[in-house]
């Protein structure tokens, strides 16, 4: 009979009762496997009869402390791409008014910035809702994807603006007004 490894032999929990007869017969003829196989009995029944040692309290506090610390950096870390969305957003709000301001008529970007005033009246008003939702989504969602998602949020903003304002520079070349 061939030798498997040993580990398949004596550390497998689950054999078939066919594989565990062909062990036995095996161990009745090879030494060398029997006095293998009679060490690891000798080991599994050391390692049962050990006490259980608890940790030292220095250990405890180490990484409790160690646990808090990667708490904190994990905030910060999030915090940071937080604001990174938001200048990012921010930037392209007041991207989209320049752009208005360029393209449209007068009235309308006069409607535009009181649609603009009224949201930025009434957001103190439901900032903690913000937050709360916010803080939320942020700690069920990967930090990994943030980047991601804030690159694609960014695309999905720029590509149609800058399509429509590639649109708006060739009417204006053709001689088309503003609807």
């Amino acid at each position: 009979m061939k030798h498997p490894p040993i580990e398949t032999w004596f550390c497998e929990m689950g054999c078939s009762e066919v594989q565990f007869q062909d062990m036995q017969r095996h161990l009745e003829t090879c030494t060398h496997c029997r006095k293998t196989y009679l060490a690891w009995q000798e080991v599994e029944e050391e390692i049962k009869h050990l006490p259980l040692l608890a940790p030292s309290p220095t250990f405890v506090n180490r990484w409790e402390s160690y646990a808090q610390a990667q708490v904190q950096r994990s905030h910060q870390t999030l915090w940071k791409w937080v604001g990174v969305m938001v200048g990012l957003t921010l930037t392209m709000l007041v991207g989209c008014i320049a752009l208005l301001v360029f393209f449209w008529d007068s009235n309308l970007v006069a409607e535009g910035i009181a649609h603009l005033i009224r949201f930025l009246t009434r957001l103190p008003s439901t900032w903690l809702q913000i937050r709360y939702a916010a803080t939320f989504w942020l700690h069920e969602i990967p930090l990994y994807w943030l980047p991601a998602m804030g690159f694609l949020l960014y695309t999905w903003i720029i590509l149609p603006l800058s399509t429509w304002c590639y649109a708006m520079a060739k009417l204006a070349l053709q001689g088309a007004k503003n609807p």
